[in-house]
């Protein structure tokens, strides 16, 4: 009876995890592109625009995308902002960069199904 019941717990184990593996799924492929304005980026406003896309170039719709802007060096403070859907796969955004040098933005998505993505650009050389 105690191999049986081993034997049952086993069982609803691998089922449990089993279960959970299914709703880990892998977040889909995405290309993310990106453009940024005014070129050569200067310290002040900088819009950065994004093309989303899967696998096969379909523009991924109704992902809420948000941007951290990190200086390459430690101890500055990060910019944040928000994108906004501008069209289909197309995401805007309006950041304030606060100091010249070495930019990088990580893209965190959240994918209308509640999966997550991130990607990250340079953007080297930010002027006065």
């Amino acid at each position: 009876m105690f191999s049986k019941r081993k034997s049952v717990i086993a069982f609803c184990v691998c089922l449990a995890l089993a279960q959970a593996c299914r709703h880990k799924s892998e977040p889909p492929e995405l290309t993310v592109t990106h453009e940024v304005s005014p070129q050569p980026p200067r310290v002040g406003p900088l819009t950065i625009t994004l093309k989303v896309a899967d696998s096969f170039g379909k523009p991924a719709t109704g992902v809420r995308v948000k941007l951290e802007g990190n200086m390459s060096h430690p101890g500055m403070t990060p910019v944040f902002a928000n994108a906004k859907e501008t069209g289909p796969g197309r995401y805007s955004a309006t950041t304030e960069l606060s100091m010249a040098g070495d930019w990088y933005f990580v893209v965190h998505m959240i994918l209308p199904d509640g999966r997550t993505v991130e990607r990250e650009f340079e953007n080297k050389g930010v002027g006065l």
